[in-house]
């Protein structure tokens, strides 16, 4: 009687005497260590045992279920000693072959690894031994025959792949055992190498590739894109050039011209003193440089190289686009110092008795011709020199007497008081009184020379406590408080509540 014992051989159940265990697991260990210098000894330990079970499943009969030493002998003996492998006592193939089955035993299995669709002609190739091309030669007469497709499917159902060493040593009829299994697993681990290394090497120049045609589809933005910005430069330029130089005018006018130049523009905001020409020399460097600069790397984008002294340009203009914008700000806030301080001039101051005072427009004239407004935009308006302005503010209150009381004050804004109080006295405004209406004319006029630094004008009237004011035609309702409103020609006056602090 003998003990047995129950493995795991290859995914397979065995029944396996004692001693028969021992000398299997002896020689397993055996042939591990053997193999411990060897890449992919797991791999190799793993198609062994799997060859070992196949073996063991033949030696067994249908009356015997139990593995014996006997049999594990006969599988030892089938794939060879691992003494017989190592380096030091490794034969030549030919004399190696000759302690191991000469033959194998020859299966049908699909070879995937060399086949173009299924494996199917290489599978079969293999087996018969003939050359994969006359196998897919057969299949194509097939295909033309009408079942050639059909036949194809179920064989690639029912043949399966060589997915292990062993398998694929079946396929070619080679004996399984531990040199040819070594010899297929270094086969397989160096066509992974060249399948990895010439994947890498196809990615590497598809990816080449494709950074060359990226590199082309830049190239030829950047030109496009520099051809636009030299068209867009020169038209900058010639537009530029035609304001500054004052051929044509932009700045909407009315009165003796419809537009404007710019610099005549410029005279009206800014005084004309330094910082006016600071201004101006400032628009003029940035006018002219920025468009220059564009023109410069436009050409450097078409242009792949341009010599050591074009690249001054990509210094030097931007340097004078600085100082431009510099000079413009130190222009600027010189300017803006005329804005400073403001003055009130009071003009004059009328009395009138009357139970009701009428106020009306005084209608524009110019040229002996009465001017209606239209209406619409307010452009800037030159005649003669002076600068006409339209609306003024008109406010009301409560009078102290029993009289109306009409004043008058003119403002403007300079560096100082005294300068400010020079432009407020420039300012012209007609008032006038005939009976008990009040004729105010909604336009005011100031030289040109001042330029537009917030002049405005005001006119106050003082209502008696229990007498009627009229504003055109409309009864206003006087309280003890003070009320102000704008003034237009032919458009109706509104007034809201003056809140003091």
């Amino acid at each position: 009687m003998k003990k047995t014992l129950s493995i795991h051989l290859g995914r397979q159940l065995f029944v396996i005497e004692e001693d028969a265990y021992d000398r299997l697991q002896a020689y397993l260990k055996k042939l591990e260590a053997s193999l411990a210098s060897e890449s992919g000894v797991t791999e190799i330990i793993e198609d062994i045992e799997m060859r070992f079970a196949e073996l063991l499943t033949q030696y067994l009969a249908e009356t015997r279920q139990v593995i014996t030493i006997g049999d594990v002998e006969k599988a030892i003996a089938s794939l060879g000693e691992p003494e017989e492998i190592t380096e030091e006592t490794e034969q030549p193939k030919q004399q190696t072959q000759a302690n191991y089955d000469s033959t194998g035993q020859k299966r049908m299995y699909r070879d995937v690894d060399n086949g173009m669709l299924g494996g199917l002609a290489s599978g079969f190739a293999a087996y018969l031994g003939v050359d994969p091309v006359i196998i897919r030669i057969i299949f194509v007469i097939f295909l033309f025959m009408g079942f050639g497709f059909i036949l194809y499917v179920i064989l690639w159902v029912i043949i399966p792949s060589a997915k292990t060493p062993s398998e694929r040593l079946q396929m070619r009829g080679k004996p399984v055992n531990i040199d040819t299994l070594k010899e297929e697993f270094e086969k397989t681990a160096d066509r992974l190498k060249d399948d990895t290394i010439n994947a890498a090497n196809k990615f590497k120049n598809n990816n080449q590739h494709l950074t060359s045609q990226a590199a082309k589809v830049l190239r030829l933005i950047g030109k496009m894109f520099g051809v636009f910005l030299i068209g867009s430069a020169l038209i900058w330029l010639i537009t530029f050039s035609l304001i500054v130089s004052g051929i044509v005018d932009v700045v909407p006018m009315t009165g003796d011209q419809t537009f404007g130049s710019l610099y005549e523009f410029l005279q009206l905001v800014s005084p004309v003193n330094k910082a006016f020409s600071l201004i101006w020399m400032g628009i003029l460097l940035v006018g002219f440089a920025g468009p220059l600069l564009s023109i410069a790397i436009g050409v450097r984008l078409i242009i792949s190289k341009v010599n050591r002294y074009y690249k001054l340009n990509f210094i030097l203009l931007p340097v004078i686009i600085v100082i431009g914008i510099f000079l413009g700000i130190i222009g600027g806030i010189n300017s803006a110092r005329d804005y400073e301080v403001y003055s009130w001039h009071p003009k004059q101051h009328l009395t009138i008795h009357t139970d009701q005072l009428i106020v009306e427009d005084l209608p524009l004239m110019i040229n002996n011709q009465r001017i209606e407004s239209s209406g619409g935009i307010n452009f800037i308006s030159i005649r003669n020199g002076q600068i006409l302005e339209h609306g003024i503010n008109l406010s009301y209150k409560q009078s102290n007497d029993s009289l109306f009381h009409v004043s008058q004050a003119f403002k403007a804004h300079g560096i100082d008081i005294p300068a400010a109080q020079q432009r407020s006295m420039h300012i012209k405004h007609e008032l006038k009184i005939e009976g008990n209406k009040l004729f105010i004319s909604p336009y005011y006029f100031f030289p040109a020379s001042d330029g537009l630094r917030d002049q405005e004008i005001k006119v106050v009237i003082e209502v008696p406590k229990g007498k009627k004011l009229f504003i055109k035609n409309q009864e206003i309702l006087i309280d003890e408080q003070e009320y102000s409103g704008e003034l237009y020609a032919n458009e109706p006056f509104y007034a809201y509540e003056v809140y003091k602090d």
